[in-house]
């Protein structure tokens, strides 16, 4: 049987969405150039995340979302602390407004190649 969730796999266009997840609380762990991409691993909160840069690669679906990975989540103690403390707009990272849903505050952002996470309370 499963035992725990491994890790998540990205494919993006830039360096710059590796800082993002930086700024995140990821770690890079490891690199690897393949020569025709270059592969980062970054471990944080019991999770890797296998990041593929590629500009090659079409762009992500937004609207209406195309069938896969429709987005991640991360978990916060305090959804305004954490959003005030990160300052995530003045980057260019779209951040929607937080919401709540039973009790418990929300939000969407979505990293330079549009890929959304969830992060919540």
């Amino acid at each position: 049987m499963i035992k725990a969730v491994n890790h998540l796999a990205l494919i993006v266009s830039s360096e710059k969405t590796i800082t993002l997840y930086e700024k995140l609380g990821f770690q890079v762990t490891s690199r690897v150039n393949r020569g025709y991409d270059e592969v980062v691993w970054l471990d944080g909160y019991n999770l890797q995340l296998e990041v593929f840069i590629d500009p090659t690669h079409p762009p992500r679906v937004d609207a209406p979302e195309a069938m896969g990975l429709r987005h991640f989540g991360l978990v916060v103690d305090n959804l305004e602390e954490t959003m005030s403390e990160l300052q995530l707009e003045k980057y260019g990272i779209i951040v929607e407004p937080i919401r709540e849903r039973n009790g418990k505050k929300y939000t969407f952002i979505k990293d330079y190649d549009g890929i959304p996470i969830e992060l919540s309370e």
